[in-house]
């Protein structure tokens, strides 16, 4: 493994300073009409993402990716970090049931987890409804229970995806994100969000 993870790291840390002045970031276009809305969060919790999808009956549910040893096993070392980064390690899907949303609600103390920006869309309700029923299948189809996290509030299950640096949370939003319907061009790696004539909801 060290002799995978040398070269992978020399390799970042020739590209980093290039990543960071090219500031990678994606922007999402909105769909030009919706007949049927629904309403949909992208929250962004430091460089990590997250979508939050409304039910048809009003419930919402959290679904988050990220890398199994540092979310649910809380393998949280250096060398941990770095094998994330740097290596295709084992991906987690983590899902969290929400109340409907109400007047004057702290969604933030909801999740319990820090919000730093969010946005809200409006999509159609029949793309929520599938993206919502494609999640839901995974984790009934699991062969493995799902193992709730108390630190994330969130239920996981191991992802057909594995995690890196190429494919991490921030990536698998823009999928979702996409298969609402949504455009989003560019490169989300670092979480750095743009929406084309909207600005973030303060939480």
């Amino acid at each position: 493994m060290q002799n995978v993870l040398i070269p992978r790291v020399l390799i970042l840390l020739i590209c980093l300073p290039l990543l960071l002045v090219s500031g990678c970031s994606a922007t999402i276009s909105l769909p030009a009409q919706v007949a049927e809305p629904r309403e949909v969060q992208l929250l962004l919790h430091g460089r990590h993402s997250s979508i939050l999808l409304t039910a048809a009956d009003h419930s919402r549910l959290r679904y988050s990716f990220g890398d199994w040893a540092w979310y649910v096993a809380n393998e949280q070392s250096l060398a941990s970090g770095s094998r994330a980064l740097f290596l295709d390690s084992k991906g987690a899907l983590g899902r969290q049931q929400i109340a409907p949303a109400s007047t004057g609600e702290n969604l933030e103390a909801q999740i319990g987890v820090g919000i730093g920006q969010r946005w809200q869309f409006q999509v159609e309700a029949a793309k929520v409804d599938a993206l919502i029923e494609t999640l839901e299948q995974q984790f009934q189809h699991s062969q493995i229970a799902p193992f709730y996290s108390p630190e994330r509030h969130l239920s996981f299950i191991p992802s057909d995806k594995p995690y890196t640096m190429h494919y991490n949370s921030n990536h698998q939003a823009a999928d979702w994100l996409r298969a609402l319907g949504l455009k989003v061009e560019g490169n989300p790696v670092w979480g750095n969000w743009q929406v084309k004539n909207a600005e973030p909801t303060q939480r």
